[in-house]
């Protein structure tokens, strides 16, 4: 087999080991999902537990997405020196151990930097998985995000079925975080003796001696990285993820209240509207990964058609809270069309600034944190204040709002590639060297 140029990044695992990594990730998003999505169905026992009010226990979210925010951030500026492997794997062990102290703590401080070190984690996970994606399967990236992030929603849904079942069979909500734990350190030893693809990080040149070609392109390539955060682009993308997390964890959070408080129903028949929501988009990340293998949609109208269905589903919901039918109903449409928006955005950004990947997941998903602080509370204060109909026409709104950057971001990366394809020709076929043209 030909060995590939030193400048190219580490070689492409093969197709056994493509298909191992894949399987992999999947295990990993399962696990964030068991252990995220847990702590939401056990607020009052967690509160109880550390005898605190279930108010006061709501925080335990707030230090959650702060940590998560967090977790992005370090994993964008770590990404520079480690491999995402590295990073995955402290991600995962940090979910993991916390996934086993969360339930048996009895002091609230420290349940709170339990959930601040979970998020951490999974900040960790997120970034160092997506990188991991856009680096193994970048010929095949939308449909392989979509398959991914899927697994994250297998997780959300098996959340609630293990703290059922463990209550039923062993009366102790404990082995339910115990499981997914289980399954984060199991994820753990399979990655740790895999062979991951990784970006090469070019020496610095020494003083006494002339850049060779290969450093004069990695100065090239710092020199682009210092001036992303300058791009409008990249901005517009945080935007939407800023609105989309506004959508997934303000409707997931606030959905079962909605339910329970608009048609005067207890809680164990309004709970499932949660599960509908889930199943919805898990199957809809299942199906648009087939969309895209088949092209029965290119990548951008299946975004479209997610964000306009996205946001007349989730108006039904506002609308109609107290109609069980159509509550379920919508809210199974809602997920379903809220679905390929993550991963199809994600695996735009990783194309479009395929020369940074740490950088950019760690901005966006530090924004996906920051959202995640604020949308929930903010529709808490207008459930309270002004009634469900305009606390839940939040997630709605923010899905048809999408629309607006990810337009203008598509135009403005478009008319730059237009440019960069002009000055390619007229460099081509001008008898006169340009500036930098060797």
């Amino acid at each position: 087999m030909a060995s590939q140029p030193a400048s190219q990044p580490a070689s492409q695992p093969t197709l056994t080991s493509r298909r191992l990594l894949f399987y992999t990730l999947y295990l990993a998003y399962i696990a964030a999902g068991v252990i995220s999505i847990l702590p939401g169905p056990t607020l009052s026992l967690l509160a109880a537990h550390t005898h605190v009010s279930l108010a006061q226990g709501s925080w335990i979210f707030t230090s959650s997405a702060t940590g998560f925010a967090l977790g992005a951030v370090m994993a964008g500026v770590l990404g520079r020196w480690f491999s995402p492997k590295s990073i995955l794997l402290v991600g995962l062990a940090l979910m993991g151990g916390t996934g086993m102290l969360i339930p048996v703590v009895h002091s609230f401080p420290l349940l709170l930097v339990a959930q601040f070190t979970k998020g951490f984690g999974f900040g960790l996970l997120d970034v160092s998985v997506n990188v991991l994606s856009a680096l193994a399967f970048h010929d095949t990236l939308g449909e392989s995000l979509n398959g991914l992030h899927s697994s994250f929603g297998i997780g959300s849904l098996l959340a609630p079925l293990l703290l059922s079942l463990t209550l039923a069979l062993l009366h102790d909500f404990t082995w339910a975080f115990l499981t997914g734990s289980a399954v984060a350190f199991l994820c753990f030893v399979v990655l740790f003796f895999q062979r991951t693809p990784t970006t090469a990080h070019a020496p610095q040149p020494r003083q006494a001696e002339q850049p060779s070609p290969q450093t004069e392109r990695s100065l090239e390539r710092q020199r682009r990285q210092r001036g992303v955060f300058t791009q409008w682009v990249l901005w517009l993308m945080a935007l939407e993820f800023f609105l989309y997390i506004a959508c997934e964890v303000g409707f997931s959070n606030w959905i079962v209240t909605a339910v329970n408080q608009s048609a005067s129903i207890g809680l164990a028949l309004a709970a499932p509207v949660a599960t509908a929501f889930w199943l919805g988009l898990t199957a809809s990340r299942l199906l648009g990964s087939q969309v895209l293998k088949r092209a029965w949609l290119s990548e951008s109208r299946l975004l479209y058609v997610s964000m306009l269905g996205g946001g007349a589903s989730g108006l039904l919901v506002a609308l109609f809270p107290g109609q069980l039918l159509i509550a379920f109903a919508a809210s199974a449409l809602f997920g379903f069309f809220l679905g390929p928006l993550y991963p199809g955005l994600m695996a735009i950004a990783a194309r479009w600034f395929a020369h940074d990947l740490n950088t950019i997941s760690g901005v966006l998903l530090v924004t996906c944190g920051i959202s995640g602080m604020l949308f929930p509370v903010m529709m808490g204060l207008l459930i309270s204040s002004l009634g469900v109909t305009w606390g839940m026409s939040i997630p709605a709104l923010g899905c048809l709002l999408i629309v607006l950057p990810y337009m203008l971001a598509t135009r403005r990366q478009n008319y730059t590639l237009q440019l960069r394809r002009a000055e390619s020709t007229i460099q081509d076929t001008s008898p006169v060297p340009s500036i930098g043209q060797e």
